[in-house]
């Protein structure tokens, strides 16, 4: 009997844990406006990804689900609806590019054609700033050279952020977004990720390994070998219309 209830016991606690990981959702978020989701592309490992040279990019504040239906007035009408204490996050997009080769990146309409080491693109932040230790180590960025470049700020005071989890859009939430042209040229890959600063609880943020966004040049391997088999396909028929 005490061995069942122990057992039930640690099986509640395992499931409080996993209940608790899969509601966590990190603070900044990038997403790649009608890009695909993959766990495994080329290098990259839980990204958008998009094969397209000119495209649009999110940068997401995301503080807390909400239910806009729900809503009454700017702070909510339900306690599990109402807004969070207000906040701001300082922004930088972190582009990185593949060591080696030249290229250029347009963030709406603005040249970057500069990127360094790791450590000396975040030098270039202001020295409160701190991105997460472990960014320059990530696939593909540790392949990579980078850059931070300055979207701006972005608050949690409206229901407007999207949760672009693991594939899935969810339903919008506390914060709001900032939507970036980008443009690339010359570069195999290009790797997108988001650092914000809050003066009001003095830390920094930085994206999650699985929401974040990349551009390739060319489509993955098996992309080209189904394309390929098409064509095979339609060789019987190129003939017939030859004879």
């Amino acid at each position: 009997m005490k061995r069942t209830a122990t057992l039930s016991l640690m099986a509640l606690i395992l499931l409080a844990f996993s209940v608790n990981a899969l509601a966590i959702v990190p603070r900044l978020q990038t997403y790649i406006v009608g890009s695909k989701y993959y766990n495994h592309y080329m290098n990259d490992r839980y990204s958008w990804i998009t094969n397209s040279q000119s495209f649009d990019l999110k940068v997401v504040g995301y503080w807390k689900a909400g239910q806009p239906g729900l809503i009454a007035g700017q702070y909510g009408a339900l306690s599990t609806n109402s807004a969070p204490g207000f906040d701001k996050l300082d922004c930088w997009l972190g582009i990185s590019v593949p060591r080696g080769q030249s290229g250029r990146v347009w963030i709406n309409g603005v040249e970057i054609n500069s990127f360094s080491g790791y450590r000396a693109a975040a030098a270039a932040l202001p020295d409160y700033v701190h991105p997460r230790p472990t960014l320059p180590f990530q696939r593909p960025q540790r392949h990579g050279k980078f850059h931070f470049f300055d979207v701006g700020a972005i608050d949690n005071d409206q229901i407007g952020a999207m949760q672009y989890r693991h594939g899935h859009i969810m339903s919008p939430g506390w914060g709001d977004e900032i939507l970036l042209n980008v443009v690339i040229r010359g570069f195999d890959w290009v790797h997108f990720d988001a650092v914000g600063y809050s003066a009001s609880r003095g830390r920094s943020y930085t994206t999650w390994p699985s929401w974040d966004s990349s551009f390739y040049a060319t489509p993955e391997p098996g992309t080209l070998s189904l394309l390929g088999i098409g064509l095979l396909g339609l060789a019987p028929l190129l003939r017939r219309k030859r004879k």
